[in-house]
């Protein structure tokens, strides 16, 4: 059996349940009307690098991965809506570091945007960071604080991670691929199979197919309603609004102190800080997301509400 014929058997209910579900939940599919047929563009590239579409298992392979997003509704829906409250953020720094735009992908195929997302290897977070890799890339990471759920601290190291990945293997597409199946492997199967071309390498399956779902997710995202998404601005997430404070501890302090300092609760200072992931905080230096307008005097009255703790 053909590498592409696995690819296709092991992977049918991902690339075609989404599409059954469709046609079968749709008006369009009961009154015996079309679904409609949507065509991604004969010309795609990633990071500036032209795909070869012209091979057959590359189209192949593309074809697979935009059929199965472009028909599933719920996920492109909410990929649209958290796109609009965090890619700003990532595109800035990406111009920032001058890397290139298409990497603000990655996150949407790794947990679709999700701050929670937890994967069956434990990665964690929006960029799905394992726990020895997160560290590696200056991650905090234990019983107080996992900063694999911070998307701001997330995506530094991820950006770090790429640009060192890129260095190693010098072009985008191995080094996106490597940060899916890790560098180690990709290094490995690279010279057993003496070739330097992501097309032409053996890699496991997901990883094959990683690439082209970055692509998928481009090509929608990129022109939502050329695939029937017109999702006005008003129904997308917008970006949070917080104050942004440093703070310094001297004693472990429960975050309901906090949460009184900033005239706010508990909820909402866990929801904006994630990467809490106790009910306090231990003596040391923190930088916290807390509602807007509260910035200002927070360590003072931080303070008083330690000092009136029993």
């Amino acid at each position: 059996m053909t590498k592409m014929a696995v690819i296709q058997s092991s992977q049918v209910g991902r690339f075609l349940l989404p599409l059954l579900l469709f046609i079968l939940s749709s008006p369009a599919g009961v009154d015996g009307q079309t679904v409609p047929v949507y065509n991604w563009p004969d010309r795609l590239t990633l990071c500036g690098d032209p795909v070869p579409l012209t091979r057959r298992d590359v189209w192949e392979m593309m074809d697979q991965a935009f059929v199965a997003s472009v028909y599933n509704q719920p996920q492109t829906i909410l990929w649209i809506k958290r796109a609009h409250r965090y890619f700003p953020y990532v595109e800035r720094r990406l111009r920032e570091r001058n890397l290139p735009d298409d990497l603000k992908y990655i996150p949407v195929v790794e947990s679709s945007l999700k701050t929670y997302a937890i994967s069956s290897a434990q990665a964690v977070g929006p960029w799905q960071f394992i726990n020895g890799t997160g560290k590696r890339y200056g991650l905090r990471i234990d019983r107080w604080i996992d900063e694999r759920y911070n998307f701001e601290r997330a995506t530094e190291a991820a950006l770090d991670y790429l640009t060192a990945l890129h260095r190693e293997f010098r072009n985008w597409p191995l080094a996106i691929a490597a940060y899916n199946c890790g560098e180690n492997r990709m290094s490995a199967s690279l010279k057993a199979q003496e070739t330097d071309n992501y097309y032409d390498v053996d890699l496991p399956l997901e990883t094959e197919a990683y690439i082209f779902r970055i692509l998928a997710a481009k090509t929608i995202l990129s022109a939502p309603e050329a695939y029937g998404y017109a999702i006005p601005a008003a129904n997308r997430y917008p970006p949070l609004e917080c104050d942004v404070a440093d703070i310094s501890l001297v004693q472990e302090t429960p975050v309901t102190a906090l949460a009184r300092a900033a005239a706010t609760t508990y909820k909402t200072i866990r929801e904006m800080n994630p990467e809490i992931r106790q009910g306090a905080l231990p003596p040391g230096s923190f930088r916290i997301r807390i509602p807007r307008g509260q910035g200002a005097g927070l360590q003072e009255r931080l303070k008083r509400e330690q000092s009136r703790s029993p």
